[in-house]
């Protein structure tokens, strides 16, 4: 009899039924009766941990058969296996349809309130239930994932992060990091509850997870659209939250590419500078600054360009280098093949230009520009100096100017500070070396605020 499928659609589900195949090391279609008999025995002394407790009261509330005040004195760990098994007695067979609020595919007999399944509506306050009744109607089989759902949580600030993906594959992986540090800690018998690494920035905590995802999954340049929903939450009774993540199937590929060994170095520095307020001359270790905001993660989750973060600007120098900028732009931002080689095109000429020219004026122009206006003001110096420098080959052509250095979007907005970005970008690279020996110039340039 199949009691689970691949995913079910409902996160608390799926979270359950990927804890539940990762501790019995199989896919969700070989789940038995007699491995979920197995886990009941081994997970409720888990659970009954004191540093479990405390935990499960945010996931299920006091009322949950762990927590409940009620059955304090009483014998916890039979209570709660008492309730698993009776879940586990009565699943039926996994049908076509049906009404359970888990699967769809069995009767939901169940009328789970917040006890049974975290961020659900409490009691006799019908207003949360469909159809004004008193609880939500799951089956047994998934009311029973949800109670081993916590293995797959991730602890922070006080609430807990559980994941959602639209992979089978992300779905496990996960659930296996999370167990295997369970594990763990029963082994060194230092139990301290659901796997910790000390992130209360959600943000970051789900940037964590995907380093993490990126260490252990089995393909780094994964051919399905991997996105990832993540669920920040408490369940307490007098202060329910949540919020919600979402990593887009392009950033996902992204990092999986940067993830990459000869990206990886590039990357770290692109993410340190995305750190604010940190005063990095008092930081000795990661602890001292990984939950600080980091305006990288921020705009990434934000659909927002972090192109600017690829520039060391007190340094002049850029960060990676062409492949792994373009690479974002492809994958994340969406710029088209075209638009990429003429804007490398037109670096490599304005680097050109600016050796030529002996000094770093109109790199200064170019860095400092603040609108739209101003930089194609700078361009059109730029190409004066050429004409006078006697280079045949215009900087642009019109067709450029329209199509792929100033493109229209929707709006009317131009992408201008993109533009302006990666042109700087490939200067720095260009002349990266050129750049370093001219330090001295360099700082009394920048020293002075230069007019075109």
């Amino acid at each position: 009899m199949a009691i689970y499928a691949s995913l079910m659609g409902n996160p608390f589900v799926d979270a359950g039924i990927s804890a539940i195949c990762g501790w019995v090391g199989k896919e969700p279609e070989e789940i038995t009766a007699s491995d979920l008999e197995r886990m009941t025995g081994e997970i409720a002394p888990i659970m009954c941990d004191p540093a479990w407790k405390k935990q499960l009261m945010i996931i299920f509330t006091i009322n949950n058969p762990v927590t409940s005040p009620s059955r304090k004195g009483r014998d916890s760990e039979a209570q709660l296996r008492s309730v698993w098994k009776g879940y586990i007695s009565t699943i039926d067979e996994l049908g076509e349809s049906g009404d359970c609020a888990g699967c769809g595919r069995r009767i939901g007999d169940h009328n789970l309130k917040k006890d049974g399944v975290p961020l659900t509506g409490s009691g006799s306050l019908r207003n949360f239930f469909p159809l004004f009744g008193e609880g939500v109607g799951y089956c047994s089989a998934c009311a029973l994932a949800i109670q081993f759902a916590p293995l797959a949580f991730f602890a922070s600030g006080g609430r807990f992060l559980m994941i959602h993906s639209n992979s089978r594959r992300i779905q496990r992986v996960w659930a296996r990091i999370c167990i295997d540090d369970i594990r763990r800690q029963v082994t060194s018998n230092e139990i301290t509850g659901c796997y910790n690494r000390r992130y209360s920035n959600p943000k970051n905590g789900l940037f964590f997870i995907t380093d993490e995802l990126m260490s252990r999954y089995e393909s780094r340049r994964p051919s399905e659209n991997v996105a990832i929903q993540v669920y920040h939450f408490s369940n307490e009774n007098r202060a329910p939250e949540l919020d919600i993540y979402f990593l887009p199937a392009n950033v996902f590929r992204f990092l999986a590419y940067v993830h990459e060994r000869q990206f990886q170095q590039p990357w770290k520095e692109i993410v340190r500078s995305g750190y604010t307020r940190v005063n990095w001359e008092k930081v000795q270790s990661e602890d001292d600054y990984k939950n600080y905001t980091n305006q990288v993660y921020e705009r990434l989750i934000g659909g927002l360009s972090i192109l600017g973060f690829f520039l060391d600007r007190s340094g002049r120098r850029a960060r990676g280098n062409w492949e792994l900028v373009t690479l974002y732009l492809r994958e994340v931002r969406g710029m088209n093949e075209t638009r990429l080689s003429t804007l490398k095109r037109i670096g490599d000429a304005i680097a050109e230009t600016i050796r030529l020219s002996g000094n770093t004026r109109r790199l200064r122009n170019l860095e400092i520009a603040k609108s739209y206006r101003e930089l194609r003001n700078v361009l059109r110096f730029i190409i004066k100096d050429r004409i006078a420098q006697g280079l045949e080959n215009p900087l642009f052509s019109l067709d450029e100017y329209v199509e792929h250095i100033f493109p229209e979007t929707e709006g009317d907005f131009t992408e201008w500070s993109e533009t302006r970005d990666l042109i700087v970008f490939r200067i720095y690279e260009v002349l990266h070396k050129w750049l370093m020996d001219k330090k001295e110039e360099i700082a009394e340039d920048t020293a002075e605020d230069t007019e075109v």
